[in-house]
């Protein structure tokens, strides 16, 4: 019997936590194991219950070992394991293979689950892998004679009490038999790749092309959140299946009661300020029918669209319609996605008074929303509850719902736990980019089916949902019409900052609210620049992407205290202000952007038909007069042409009566023009292995490089959450936390949970933008990601850093 440092009965899977209390490695493959799949199962549980039993059967290394059972600050560097799982994994599917009696069909298919589950588990905790190449994915960098130093007669023991045969090498020849065998995979690889093509190609024909690829790339990131959720969730003492984060029928019965209520008094609120009654009476007329609507069709769709005119009530329409499916027993969670987080953090408040239920917000800066606690191991329970979606309901961002759907890392596959029998509302679609939108969409109706989630798409400008290359089957929950016209779009040609200017003023004083919204952050700083000039005294506001999240939520704040008040205000932004944002008007300018842009403009132009129709006037930018900036940030041709088409050639200037046509004429001339279907080819290659095609998409568009600058500035009303943050790190100025941030070994001192939420605090302060602009303005840390404001007053208190850097096209599309 080969002598080994650490036989596999005395390994730990990770370190003691603050009780003493060890984790054997043993007990850890067998509950991933059975996480996995069943060894009494069909031959696909089989191989899965096999990946979980070896996916940690490197951490039975010596040198892991000897590495997690030191202090946690003198461990340094982590010892790679994942290898080897992967390569014992590999020998035992070419033996099993071999074994089993198979049909040629059943062995492809059977070849396409075990490659996948060899990279899944190579790759466990890094990237998403690509399964292609020539060789196996160690080939270069681990021998055999790397697993000798494991307990192989333990690790053999273990799988031989669910397999029968020899499937682990060990005893005196495990070095020259282990050679062969990886000698042997070696020389097959290329050839299992090319079965398992063959099986894809096949399931590819089975059906229309787009789907199925999408279907077969739901089924790898199923397959690979098995594997991760059942290492991860259970080492923080998570199950995979948990009901306390879920709502029961009756609590979602009483929020539904509850809600009634709340609407009934958002409508007396409203009336008092004076809105129109006959509104009020359509918003809850849109609710009531949405629900009828879902009950007839519940059962049957699980995608749904609502189409109401902005300010018509969506967010509590359509988390009524969430409650009923949960009351019903269709679904057990809510998840609610919003493409800001200007909207998200509104939206999650309204969500929490209307049903009384806790609502988890998951973006970069929710880390700080919660107390902190006492932190007892790295996998920290409550930092997974969240990033598995694991609660009762979830608020999150675009970026965190594409992660779930094309997962960079494998951390990311988490979320799909979370998504299944979930209520999924997807909140302004159409913020999505054109590029992107199909693919989302592919994706997104295949984990419906996968995973049984229902979604609701939420929006006063939906894409096309149907027809085309992919056509996705949806039930609609109201396409509903105006009551009547708040607002009139007018066109008033071409406009340069100076004209624009004083249009705006002389609005202004005839008309008190006017908001002024342009592509441009270079264009709105100009803008604001000469409105101020002319308005010296006057309570102007700006608001762009250039502003410290702090600095921001301040402003948006200030901005509806003067708004609801009735006072005078004149506001110069970016379209930050478009989606989502309770804001009302009587006049928004708006640079020309494409038809969705227009109709969320006049979303905040009179939102509540607060008496005489308000005006939104539509304009042609000219950059000193000659230079049209919108393609810096609408670059899709085809959508700037059709808007021109519709806008400029006929239907500038509507009543709010007719935007539904309008929108609805845009998307369908979008479509037939380019049905994007090059984006849907990644589909195909990343069902054949190719996943880098698709992972970390984009939701809105090519990512911009951008880098963060941290602001040392001094912000009033300063939010509790990020005050009593800053006093769980002893300090009151943010100087004195980049002073620990760059502080050697502080970082590395913090736990799991400390960090992120050190990260959330560090991020209320910072500004994102271009690579180019932040190597002008920043100050570089060696080893630091992050870098600092060169000069301070660089950062104006109006403008934040809009007037930095000498811009170019695309840079100035981090609005």
């Amino acid at each position: 019997m080969s002598v080994v440092k650490y036989p596999l009965a005395a390994c730990i899977a990770r370190p003691p936590d603050s009780t003493g209390r060890y984790y054997p490695l043993e007990e850890h493959l067998l509950y991933v194991a059975r996480a996995m799949g069943s060894p009494d199962g069909a031959y696909d549980d089989r191989l899965r219950f096999l990946a979980g039993l070896l996916h940690d059967a490197g951490k039975a290394q010596p040198e892991w070992q000897d590495y997690i059972r030191r202090p946690a600050e003198a461990r340094g560097p982590g010892v790679p394991h994942a290898f080897a799982g992967a390569m014992l994994f590999a020998v035992a599917l070419e033996r099993l293979l071999a074994a089993w009696p198979l049909s040629r069909r059943e062995k492809e298919r059977l070849l396409h689950l075990g490659l996948y589950l060899v990279y899944f588990i190579y790759q466990h905790h890094d990237t998403v892998p690509d399964v292609q190449g020539e060789f196996p994915p160690w080939q270069a960098s681990f021998s055999p004679e790397k697993l000798l130093n494991c307990d192989l007669e333990g690790l053999g023991e273990l799988v031989g009490r669910f397999f029968s045969g020899r499937l682990i090498p060990d005893g005196g020849m495990a070095v020259e038999e282990l050679r062969e065998d990886f000698r042997r995979l070696a020389g097959s690889w290329s050839g299992w790749r090319d079965r398992m093509l063959t099986h894809v190609a096949r399931t590819q024909r089975e059906g229309n092309m787009y789907t199925q690829s999408s279907r077969l790339c739901v089924w790898h990131n199923l397959e690979n959140y098995r594997l991760v959720a059942g290492d991860r969730l259970h080492a923080a003492g998570l199950e995979l299946d948990a009901q306390e984060g879920t709502i029961s029928t009756s609590q979602a019965a009483s929020a539904l009661m509850r809600i009634n209520d709340f609407c009934e008094g958002r409508r007396d609120g409203l009336r008092h300020q004076g809105a129109s009654d006959a509104l009020l009476e359509k918003r809850e007329a849109c609710r009531l029918e949405a629900l009828a609507l879902f009950r007839e069709q519940g059962q049957t769709h699980r995608v749904f669209t609502l189409e109401l005119p902005t300010g018509y009530g969506k967010t509590l329409t359509s988390l009524s319609v969430a409650l009923e499916a949960i009351a019903t027993g269709l679904s057990r969670r809510i998840i609610y996605v919003a493409p800001y987080i200007s909207i998200l953090s509104q939206a999650a408040a309204e969500i929490a008074a209307a049903t009384g239920l806790e609502v988890v917000t998951h973006h970069h800066l929710s880390p700080l929303e919660k107390p902190a606690r006492e932190e007892v191991r790295e996998e920290d329970q409550e930092g997974l509850e969240v990033d598995s979606w694991l609660a009762p309901i979830i608020a999150t961002t675009y970026n965190k719902f594409f992660q779930a759907l094309f997962p960079g890392r494998a951390q990311h596959t988490l979320r799909l736990g979370g998504l299944r029998n979930a209520f999924v509302i997807i909140d302004e679609p159409q913020t999505v980019a054109a590029t992107s939108w199909p693919v989302f969409l592919a994706m997104a109706s295949a984990l419906s089916e996968e995973v049984d989630c229902r979604l609701l798409f939420s929006t006063a400008t939906m894409p096309e949902v149907a027809g085309g290359t992919l056509s996705v089957r949806r039930a609609s929950l109201g396409c509903q019409a105006p009551l009547f016209s708040r607002y009139q779009v007018k066109y008033m040609g071409q406009l340069d900052e100076a004209g624009l200017a004083e249009q705006a003023v002389a609005t202004y004083h005839e008309r008190g609210s006017v908001a002024v919204i342009m592509n441009t952050i270079k264009d709105a700083a100009n803008v604001y620049n000469l409105v101020e000039e002319r308005l010296r005294g006057e309570p102007i506001y700006f608001i762009s992407g250039r502003l410290t999240p702090l600095h921001k939520q301040g402003r948006i704040a200030a901005i509806k205290r003067v708004l609801d008040e009735h006072k005078r205000a004149m506001v110069i932004c970016t379209q930050i202000l478009e989606a989502g944002v309770d804001l009302s008007f009587q006049v928004v300018f708006r640079a020309l952007p494409i038809v969705p842009s227009v109709i969320q403009a006049a979303g905040r132009c009179n939102r509540h038909g607060e008496g005489s129709p308000g005006d939104l006037y539509l304009f042609s930018f000219l950059r000193g007069g000659s230079e049209d900036t919108r393609r810096f940030v609408y670059r899709d041709h085809v959508q700037r042409e059709v808007t021109d088409m519709i806008l400029l050639g006929g239907s500038g200037s509507f009543p709010e009566t007719r935007a539904g046509k309008v929108v609805t004429s845009f998307y369908h001339e979008c479509s037939r023009r380019n049905t994007y279907e090059a984006s849907l080819e990644n589909l195909k290659l990343a069902a054949g292995g190719q996943w880098s095609g698709l992972a970390n998409i984009d939701p809105f568009g090519d990512d911009i490089p951008s880098c963060g600058i941290f602001v040392p500035r001094e912000e009033r009303d300063v939010p509790e959450h990020v005050i009593r943050a800053m006093a769980e790190c002893h300090v009151s100025h943010p100087q004195e936390l980049w002073d620990l941030y760059v502080s050697r070994g502080f970082l590395r001192s913090l736990g799991f949970t400390a960090r992120k939420r050190f990260m959330a605090l560090m991020y209320q302060f910072m500004v994102q933008v271009p690579l180019r602009v932040a190597a002008e303005i920043g100050e570089p840390i060696a080893g630091r990601a992050l870098l600092r404001l060169r000069y301070p007053s660089m950062y104006r208190e109006n403008t934040g850093l809009s007037f930095v850097g000498d811009e170019e096209a695309y840079d100035e599309q981090l609005v």
